[in-house]
């Protein structure tokens, strides 16, 4: 594209462009700059840019970014934590700040892993700007996934309710009050144990029903300390699996368990990519992994549940 038809960046660096780094970047060949298609807005590349102008260059290589106008600031912290002429910790508070004002509902882990700061010291930031940073009832998590803040009150609408629905489903609970299906089930067992306490949401001391069991089980094994604790752990797992006569027995049970043992190797193979990755296409791969975490978490969840509504019938 033309020099001179780009739009120069809203630059997370608050003391400017560095003409130091500008004059070593004109010494090498320019690498394509990254650029908002919709305005024109250089996201990241301000350098590059000036070093091409400064060599008399008419046009510089670009890569196109589509997105909101309003995410255009974080693309471009994202893009110059990772790589390039880094940051300032200065630098990257005020980004942090910035990001606080703009989307007030992510996460402290969120905007740590935009801004290349600590959760710890994002939160430093949120509480030092309570007066400008506008009030979210959520958290958008590093994961995604919305979190309320006033959990507490949630719990207690979604007891209400039940308390005038008896027979709703839990979808219907879980609706009602903004829940999830997991804490509307939770809850409706309570009330049918006649447990009054809601502030604390932990499960109660009593022997659990035997599908509870094996779950409670299943997640008091958790991933182990040791990497080696945590194979042993899987591969006892499918074991067992394994020598359950519905799945032996059954063409879609065996599939099943290829299926689960095909997925060991792919771990260990990314332990040892791991240290291949790049610093600058760190976020992207961690992105990635975070997604593929999510579609096993759905997995799991939607397994719970229907465990759950099996042993309720």
């Amino acid at each position: 594209m033309p020099v001179d038809s780009l739009v120069a960046a809203d630059s997370p660096r608050l003391g400017g462009l560095s003409r130091e780094h500008v004059e070593v970047l004109a010494q090498r060949d320019i690498e394509p700059i990254l650029v908002h298609r919709g305005t024109r807005r250089v996201i990241d590349g301000m350098h590059r840019l000036q070093a091409a102008g400064l060599r008399g260059e008419r046009m510089i290589p670009v890569r196109f970014l589509d997105g909101p106008v309003g995410e255009i600031f974080i693309r471009s912290v994202v893009a110059n934590v990772a790589h390039g002429l880094p940051l300032t910790l200065k630098d990257r508070k005020a980004a942090a700040g910035r990001i606080l004002i703009s989307h007030p509902d992510l996460s402290d882990r969120a905007i740590a892993r935009i801004t290349g700061l600590s959760p710890k010291t994002v939160g430093v930031v949120r509480r030092a700007s309570t007066e400008e940073v506008p009030q979210s009832k959520v958290r958008v998590g590093a994961d995604g996934r919305s979190r309320p803040l006033d959990a507490a009150r949630r719990r207690e609408a979604a007891r209400a309710f039940l308390a005038e629905h008896a027979g709703a489903t839990l979808h219907e609970i879980a609706a009602s009050a903004g829940v999830s299906i997991s804490t509307a089930c939770e809850i409706r067992q309570r009330v049918r144990r006649g447990e009054q306490n809601e502030q604390d949401p932990s499960p109660p001391r009593t022997r659990p029903a035997r599908g509870a069991r094996d779950r409670n089980r299943a997640a008091s094994i958790g991933p182990p300390a040791g990497d080696q604790r945590a194979e042993g752990a899987r591969a006892q797992r499918i074991e067992t699996l394994a020598k359950d006569p519905s799945l032996r027995f059954t063409e879609s049970g065996r599939a099943l368990l290829r299926w689960l043992n095909e997925r060991a190797p792919d771990l260990e193979a990314g332990r040892q990519l791991m240290s291949a990755v790049p610093l600058h296409c760190a976020v992207a791969v961690a992105d990635l992994a975070n997604s593929y975490a999510q579609e096993w978490q759905r997995f799991a969840s939607a397994l719970d549940q229907a465990l759950g509504d099996a042993g309720e019938q």
